[in-house]
């Protein structure tokens, strides 16, 4: 069962691909284009529940016939970009991007992207513009609320009383849940389905009040003029710089509903998103928001930096061409023309096979004897990976002597990580925090070579709320010969709610407490940059390029900061016991961070320095330790 076509629909469909692709290629122009995913999420819930709905009231539904139309309409054009990717990755892109794009396939395939990337980073981030698969979290939302939504409204269609408030409750309960998370964490109401799951409902109770009250034009023109008016506010008003989704989400979702509402015959719809043209855009859209992506991320990671106007604009006709290849070549005689009974049960057993391409790429570590990493050409001289660096530590230093905080310690392989720079000697200095403390050891060790210095890490924050640190804080507190420790961390995962930095600073203050009252002279650092692409793109020149990429936006490492630095700050001046020391001008100007220092890569992952980096931090840090205690010159 199909629901009346309608040209102003396809219309507003080309009206979100249209300002995403913008964003995406050319953030400064539309700088809140990324609400065309929200209106994409009302179209489908008004077009797909109202077909729900009709069947439902005829007792035609079938959940095996709703299913198989999901996959033919959603598999061909996601099979087709999905094989396209994989096979670009195969040939150019490096092993340790090849894995991810692996790993994000087999997420793709099962329609969770939207969870892997809930867990790695947001969508805002610097590392956002190297995943080739990143705008595939909106089809996992989207799929994921019609694996339930057909289920509930079959549940609860025969009581009729109930069936409007019963999409209403779902649809608030969802909205406030949103604005309630846009107010504590971002990242996860950016990404969980239950924080959008409204706008999709919004669609559907659309869809509801239209079947069962025919639209009237009284004020059509006018209800459509002002939905307008709140797409274009929305795009060009609403940045990433907003609490997004949370209520901003309103205005571009309340915009799609009018508009829709108003009708195909209000001027609006008429001259603008029945427009043949526009029409044609909103037809392959599906297929144009798959390409578009992939395209501009592919020539990212190629270039090893935002690509030039002209790359860009090539990549948007690039996406124009695959989306209407796509859309004539494949979906059309795939959805309207094959009609064999394995039509349905072939793409599903064809999405089954990608997911496993993806995963084997995801476990073979990206497979790093393809001829791209044979053809490879050093830019940078440096360690990267782990096994060098943590060789280093177990040729150099010494298990530490600390009975219970060794027995604790975790491993790399058999190497229990927890070190002393000299066997017997009285430890001099303690550094504690998880492995951005222990990649320290190395380059302080070896600007203060007389000193005993220790590091005892682990797997969360220094601070005494954590049983991590437990025999650790106890062992320093009794032990009256250690007069300084050393706390750092990788503070990426620091405050940037309210509440969580009312915890952290709590958290700190308790800590900074308990030690000085021992007598310990505390040193607080800064942490470095954690970038968004893998080192071996700044270690080699890409050979379609011949660039590197060391450098990106400081903007992320500046928020990451500006989260826990006042509160050190404060920390400094409050307790003379207290020290701060600063080295991110090591890595960072006021516009970039770079891994790489006069042709050296310090960094052997995307936040763990090398053996040069933490060399090279180490002189700071040593320079600045004298200056609190003179006597460790000697």
């Amino acid at each position: 069962m199909h629901l009346p076509y309608r040209s102003d629909i396809d219309g507003l469909r080309a009206f979100a691909v249209s300002v995403v692709l913008i964003f995406h290629a050319f953030p400064s122009l539309i700088p809140g284009g990324f609400v065309g995913v929200d209106v994409f999420f009302v179209i489908s819930g008004f077009l797909i529940s109202g077909i729900i709905f009709k069947e439902l009231e005829t007792s035609s539904f079938s959940f095996s016939n709703f299913y198989a139309r999901r996959v033919k309409r959603i598999f061909p054009a996601l099979i087709t970009m999905l094989t396209a990717s994989y096979t670009f990755g195969w040939f150019f892109l490096f092993n340790e991007d090849f894995r991810r794009l692996g790993s994000h396939i087999f997420r793709a395939s099962l329609f969770l992207s939207n969870f892997i990337l809930w867990r790695e980073a947001g969508y805002f981030d610097n590392a956002a513009e190297t995943k080739p698969l990143l705008h595939l979290w909106s089809l996992g939302i989207e799929e994921q609320f019609y694996i339930v939504w057909p289920v509930i409204l079959w549940m609860f269609w025969r009581f009729k009383s109930i069936r409007l408030p019963l999409i209403a409750l779902l649809s608030l309960s969802s909205l406030f849940w949103n604005i309630y998370q846009s107010q504590l964490d971002l990242t996860h109401d950016f990404y969980s389905p239950l924080t959008r799951f409204w706008e999709l409902s919004a669609g559907a109770w659309l869809a509801f009040h239209v079947s069962r009250q025919p639209q009237t034009h009284r004020h059509a023109n006018l209800i459509s003029a002002f939905a307008l008016l709140l797409l274009l506010v929305a795009a060009f008003l609403i940045d990433s710089k907003k609490a997004f989704p949370g209520g901003w989400a309103l205005m571009p979702v309340l915009g799609a509903v009018l508009l829709i509402y108003a009708g195909p015959t209000a001027w609006c719809n008429k001259v603008f998103f029945s427009n043949r043209v526009v029409v044609w855009v909103g037809a392959i859209s599906y297929p144009l928001y798959l390409w578009h992506w992939p395209a501009l991320a592919f020539a990212r990671i190629v270039e090893g930096t935002t690509p030039s106007v002209g790359i860009r604009l090539g990549a948007v006709v690039l996406s124009v061409a695959l989306a209407w290849v796509t859309f004539v070549c494949i979906e059309k005689p795939i959805r309207l023309g094959w009609k064999s009974v394995w039509r349905t049960p072939l793409l599903v057993l064809t999405m089954v096979a990608i997911g496993y391409v993806g995963l084997a790429c995801k476990n073979a570590g990206g497979y790093p004897l393809r001829p791209i990493m044979q053809a490879r050409v050093e830019a940078n001289i440096g360690d990267i990976g782990h096994e060098t660096f943590h060789a280093y530590y177990a040729k150099h230093f010494f298990a530490c002597g600390d009975a219970r905080v060794h027995a604790k310690s975790e491993k790399w392989g058999d190497l229990v990580r927890c070190f002393q720079t000299k066997r017997d000697a009285p430890i001099d200095l303690v550094m504690i925090g998880d492995s951005h403390a222990e990649h320290l050891l190395l380059g302080i060790a070896h600007a203060l070579p007389h000193l005993n210095i220790a590091v005892y890490p682990r797997s969360e924050l220094p601070f005494t709320n954590s049983n991590e640190y437990t025999e650790i804080f106890e062992s320093l507190v009794n032990d009256r010969h250690i007069k300084y420790v050393l706390l750092t961390s990788m503070w990426a995962v620091a405050p940037l709610s309210i509440d969580e930095r009312t915890s952290f600073q709590a958290n700190l203050a308790s800590t900074l407490t308990l030690l000085t009252n021992a007598g310990k002279h505390v040193i607080l650092t800064t942490d470095t940059p954690k970038f968004g692409f893998d080192p071996q793109r700044c270690k080699y020149n890409h050979p379609l390029s011949g660039l590197s990429n060391c450098s990106e936006s400081s903007e992320a490492y500046r928020q990451i900061q500006s989260s826990y630095v006042p509160l050190f700050e404060d920390a400094h001046k409050l307790n003379s016991h207290v020290s701060l020391i600063y080295f991110d001008d090591l890595f960072c100007t006021d516009a970039l961070c770079s891994m790489a220092i006069n042709g050296r890569i310090l960094l052997r992952d995307n936040n763990h320095v090398n053996v040069l980096g933490s060399q090279v931090i180490g002189q700071e840090l040593a320079k600045q330790i004298l200056l609190i205690e003179p006597k460790f010159n000697h």
